[in-house]
């Protein structure tokens, strides 16, 4: 359709109109040209920027495809480095090892040689020591059948010693209480005195009081050497259980494990209400264990320090490991006094608890008799005082008989242990005394094994020592046995205690002439109780 412009010729207006409409006609078609002039410009460009891009693309593509290419082969060049040592690692190995083949070979050749020389020579080891051990159980066997019969008439000797001592220190009790009650001037409170059972012992009645001078027995110096020689034969047997284990390892395990464990539970023991109930259960498990194991067997008589006579052979003979075993125990419990009552005399009560309900038990006693003389041998060998042994302790024959000993106990030229150390093991073991002695066995089913008797003649024996042989070590045991133990001592013996008290604590502390240390802290005693318990001593 065309414009009516276009026919618009006979008015200016309409001329001018249609001169803008050219113009604007051909403003546009120049637009569009240069529209088109620019899509061509572009579209070349973008042809030579994607020939361009392609060039470097192929250019890249073929580097990327020489890197690969230098990539796989210096790949392949590690491996085949790679393969080359492990393969050159594996013939190495394989060579060691054909090394090492040849070397356990030749050590299994050699080993083999020795095992046969060493077995033919523990053969011959063995049957030599089974030879010794046969001969020293034939002499053990004679010498217990030479010294039965002495040991009978020994014990048969005592009896009637004993059954003398006790005659006279009846009489001595009496006239002593008699001067006790015309002392005082005033009647007594009546309180318990009762006398404690001698069990058929023979042993002195609470009556006897050390104040009376009582008896002494001519043969204290032998009942001492009695102990003494149980204890020398204790030595004895454990020397023959160490060459029973040599010639039988099954023997030698056991016993070393029950030795350790005895050893271990000893040193658990502790203060506290039930503490210890693990322990003396395990003690008394391993020592039933014992009694199971039927030999060796040996002579029990020998370990006793009165024997009742045996009614055959056979009846006298027990298993050998059950007495090597209390000996250990028995060793053991006295360590423990010197290890712990020494510094805390308060803790011996714990152990003389368990100490004395293994000896009590029905299990380890022999025909009805207990076997803590075992225990007592050893106690012998360590506070003789206990018993009346007195010495010099300037000489080296005073110190032995007092219970010092030296830095090391198998070297008898080694230095005495220092006056502090003597003094802790003494206290140590007179806590440790006490606390065995003051035990009381009313409610039990259980005999006592160690009756309170015990305590009473070892506190005579001590305060009845003649005024010039008192030492040192008499007064360190003294106090110790009677400090934290003095309200027992009354409870089992009332006024006699008092008396055997006052006695201890006043009149023997005067007589020492050198003024001691240790004499002053027993004379001191009475004024710690006076304070502490109320307890009164000296009027």
């Amino acid at each position: 359709m065309d414009s009516p412009y276009k026919q618009a010729s006979d008015s200016p207006s309409k001329q001018l109109l249609l001169e803008l409409g050219r113009l604007r006609i051909h403003a546009e078609e120049d637009l569009y040209a240069r529209l088109e002039r620019e899509t061509d410009e572009r579209e070349k460009a973008h042809k030579i920027a994607l020939a361009a891009a392609s060039v470097e693309h192929e250019r890249v593509r073929r580097s990327a495809e020489a890197a690969a290419e230098r990539f796989q082969l210096e790949l392949e060049k590690e491996r085949k480095k790679r393969e080359d040592e492990e393969r050159r690692e594996l013939d190495k190995k394989r060579q060691e090892k054909i090394e090492r083949e040849l070397v356990d070979r030749r050590r299994e050749i050699e080993r083999a040689r020795t095992a046969e020389v060493e077995e033919r020579r523990a053969a011959e080891e063995g049957e030599r020591r089974a030879a010794e051990a046969r001969k020293a159980k034939l002499e053990l066997e004679e010498r217990l059948r030479l010294g039965r019969e002495t040991v009978e008439a020994e014990a048969h000797r005592r009896r009637e010693e004993v059954e003398h001592a006790n005659k006279k220190a009846q009489e001595a009790a009496t006239a002593a209480k008699k001067r006790t009650e015309a002392e005082a001037q005033q009647p007594q409170a009546s309180v318990r005195t009762s006398q404690p059972s001698t069990t058929g012992t023979g042993l002195p009645s609470a009556s006897q009081t050390p104040s009376t001078r009582p008896h002494v027995n001519p043969d204290r110096e032998v009942d001492h050497q009695r102990y003494q020689a149980i204890h020398q034969r204790l030595k004895e047997l454990r020397r023959f259980m160490i060459s029973q284990g040599k010639s039988n390892p099954a023997l030698k395990k056991r016993m070393g494990d029950m030795r350790r464990e005895i050893k271990k539970c000893v040193g658990q023991l502790t203060e506290g209400k039930g503490a210890n109930r693990g322990p003396i259960n395990q003690i008394m498990k391993v020592l039933k264990e014992a009694i199971t194991v039927p030999e060796p067997r040996i002579e029990i008589p020998q370990f006793l320090a009165s024997p009742p006579p045996p009614t055959s052979i056979s009846d006298s003979k027990g298993p050998a490991l059950l007495i090597y075993l209390l000996n250990i125990f028995s060793k053991a419990i006295i360590s423990q006094f010197i290890d712990e009552a020494s510094v805390s005399p308060k803790t011996a009560d714990p152990i003389g608890v368990v100490a004395v309900s293994v000896f009590a038990a029905n299990e380890f006693r022999w025909q009805g008799h207990s076997l803590i003389d075992i225990l007592l041998a050893k106690y012998h060998i360590v506070c003789p005082v206990l018993w009346g042994i007195y010495g010099d302790e300037r000489t080296v024959h005073g110190k032995t008989r007092l219970g010092w000993w030296r830095e090391d106990k198998d070297d008898p030229n080694a230095p005495w242990i220092s006056a502090q150390r003597h003094s802790e093991r003494m206290t140590g073991l007179g806590a440790g005394f006490a606390a065995l002695a003051l035990r009381n066995f009313e409610k039990s089913r259980l005999e006592s094994p160690f009756p309170n008797v015990h305590y009473w003649q070892a506190l005579a024996a001590i305060v009845n020592v003649p005024p010039n042989e008192v030492s040192q070590t008499h007064f360190i045991v003294l106090k110790a046995m009677i400090e934290n133990y003095e309200a027992r001592f009354l409870e089992f013996y009332g006024d006699a205690a008092k008396v055997a008290l006052r006695k201890a604590l006043v009149e023997f502390p005067r007589q020492a002439s050198n003024g001691s240390v240790a004499a002053s802290a027993v004379a001191v005693l009475p004024d710690v109780l006076r304070r502490d318990k109320k307890f009164t001593l000296v009027d």
